[in-house]
């Protein structure tokens, strides 16, 4: 009886250890290849926009706000009634969520910001290493398609149309919808 009891605690001991260790669960997503580059550079930048995204079951909108001030691109995510949603920084290597609601947990943000940037920030792509390619293909006049292969593993489409990006991740997977915003909201310090 006295083994068995002990075997127990052995087994609840080791399924806590498990667990525990486990709690960090988000850092067992894989990586997103083709974010880190060696070649980013300091720069001012800004961008302001509406984004749609089907994640997982679940559609959500957020207003975005790209911000970079030297190597550190900030992104600011707000609901559409204000609420902040999340809180992240980029330095050319790696991103830090600095803050970010319960249910925007599980998010796969490495994955976002990489899309994102690959969209919007100008020539993100020209700053990635040789295994990362960019195949596009104009449609009309009003469009243009974009696949991206990393270590040639198609991994995103994006469709560019006037003010919308349509991004693709078939990674992950999820869809989103960029709509630029032309009423910047403006800062005052």
């Amino acid at each position: 009886m006295v083994l068995n009891m002990q075997a127990k605690w052995q087994w609840t001991g080791l399924l806590l250890a498990v667990l525990l260790g486990c709690s960090g669960c988000q850092s067992l997503l894989p990586q997103a290849q083709g974010l880190a580059t060696t070649t980013w550079h300091a720069q001012e930048y800004q961008r302001q926009d509406q984004l749609e995204v089907q994640w997982n079951k679940h559609s959500f909108s957020f207003l975005l706000y790209q911000q970079q001030q030297g190597q550190k691109l900030d992104m600011l995510a707000l609901s559409l009634t204000g609420q902040q949603l999340f809180k992240l920084s980029f330095n050319g290597q790696k991103v830090q969520v600095e803050q970010r609601i319960e249910q925007m947990k599980l998010l796969p943000f490495e994955f976002v910001v990489r899309d994102i940037l690959y969209a919007t920030y100008p020539n993100f792509a020209q700053l990635q290493p040789h295994n990362v390619q960019v195949k596009t293909v104009q449609v009309k006049s009003v469009a243009q398609t974009q696949s991206i292969f990393i270590n040639q593993q198609h991994v995103l489409n994006i469709l560019h149309q006037d003010a919308v990006i349509e991004l693709d991740n078939l990674q992950v997977p999820y869809q989103m919808v960029i709509s630029a915003l032309h009423d910047r909201l403006e800062t005052t310090e």
